[in-house]
């Protein structure tokens, strides 16, 4: 049986050939292995998803994550946000201070096809509503 050519390590160690490429092979797969930790945890840390203005709306829960999520930010983000909240705001305070207007305003969104203020409307009897 024949040795394999024999080569040096960076600490001055000898080692086989077949060793040597192991090593190699182990610090590719760290390397790999540290990237695709260091990529992950990257995009975990910005995932913070970016909203529109009609989702936000239509989705109060949510409006207030962003909300409290954007209290003491000045991003072009949270300026939206906040807008979406003051007036999602409005809408539960036209609500509360005359349902049967608010209603009406449904069945008219609804008489005009208009599928984004019936969703925003009914977002907002969604939010108000006690179960």
């Amino acid at each position: 049986m024949m040795l394999a050519k024999h080569q040096q390590d960076p600490n001055g160690i000898t080692l086989s050939k077949c060793t040597f490429y192991q090593r190699i092979i182990k610090m590719k797969k760290n390397i790999f292995y540290i990237s695709a930790i260091m990529l992950n945890t990257l995009l975990l840390s910005s995932c913070h998803q970016t909203l529109s203005y009609d989702d936000l709306m239509q989705h109060p829960t949510m409006l207030q994550k962003e909300y409290e999520y954007c209290q003491g930010k000045n991003t072009k983000e949270c300026d939206i946000v906040v807008q979406a909240a003051e007036d999602f705001r409005a809408l539960v305070q036209q609500r509360s201070n005359d349902p049967e207007a608010f209603g009406l305003q449904i069945m008219k969104a609804q008489q005009s096809g208009d599928e984004k203020k019936v969703k925003l409307l009914h977002a907002v009897v969604r939010a108000t509503s006690v179960e």
